[in-house]
Order: structure tokens, then sequence, then C-alpha cells
């Protein structure tokens, strides 16, 4: 499990990563994807619901240090979504697209949610997205676009993402 947690988190800060300096770049894309978020989900999604929330968690609690957020908000959400996508592990079989597609789907809608909850904790350090913004349905678009390509990236590395015995 620890070497899990290990390859997860690793992969969460290159991603992060990538998204900060190269996507965010990009003068194209109006909304960065959240790649974190990605990772988090196929994690806990290929294993358990105690991976998914110990991978969301720490690397919710990393990504919170190298952005501009108040520390302990992506922790959060990235263990909330950690932990449902988590009690999922094994009821559906994980196709190239379409599968992928919808978790992005509903984990940034979760993540949606779980960010204006912790509004109401923390102050406007927040930024709330509402269901009716522009900003939060080409997140929600692009998340889901990216799923299948983090997912099919991912799973090239098995040894490295899923726990002996979930192959």
């Amino acid at each position: 499990m620890g070497r899990v947690v290990f390859w997860s988190c690793f992969a969460s800060v290159f991603l992060s990563m990538f998204s900060a300096t190269i996507l965010a770049n990009i003068t194209l894309l109006p909304v960065v994807p959240d790649l974190v978020l990605l990772v988090v989900l196929y994690v806990s999604f290929m294993n358990n619901a105690a991976l998914g929330s110990t991978t969301g968690f720490i690397s919710g609690i990393l990504f919170d240090f190298l952005s501009a957020a108040p520390v302990g908000l992506n922790a959060f959400t990235k263990t909330v979504v950690g932990y449902i996508t988590g009690k999922m592990s094994g009821m559906y079989n994980l196709d190239r697209f379409f599968i992928p597609f919808l978790m992005a789907v509903g984990a940034t809608v979760l993540k949606m949610l779980t960010t204006g909850f912790l509004s109401f904790l923390f102050d406007e350090t927040v930024v709330v997205f509402t269901p009716a913004s522009s900003v939060f349905w080409l997140e929600v678009v692009f998340n889901g676009l990216c799923a299948p390509l983090v997912f099919s990236l991912l799973g090239l590395f098995p040894s490295l993402f899923l726990i002996k015995g979930n192959r």
C-alpha cells in the first residue's frame, strides 16, 4: 500500500507542476484541468476506499502547499473524492473512454459541492464555482476529456499504482 501511495503522490506532484507550468500558460485553455483529481480518481477506483482517501489526502495537502489555496482545502476535496470513488471500486468495468469520462465529470461536480461547503468555513479565500458558471462547465469538460488520457497513462504502470491482487 505504501508503494502505491508514494507513486500516486509522486505522479500528483509531477502533474500539478505540469499543469502549473505548461497547461496554465497555454492561452487557448481558459481553464486548467485538475490532473491531481484524476490521479486520485484512478488510484481509488482501481484499489479501494482506504487507499483512495489516503492518496487523496496526501496528494491534496501537497497540492495545497504548491498552490495558493488555503491549507486543507484540496486535501479535503481530494479525500472525499478518493473515498467515494474507492467505494465504487470493482462495481464497473473500466473501459477506455466512457467510464473515465463519467467518473471525472462526477468527481468534478463533487469537488464543486465540497468546495462550496468549505466556503462557509473559510472566508473569501476559497474560489467557489457555481453550476451556472461557464468556468465550472469548462473544467468539467476538460477533466472529462483528460481522464481517459490520464487513466491510460497510469494504466501503463500497474506495478506502481495497483495493490498486488487488484490486477
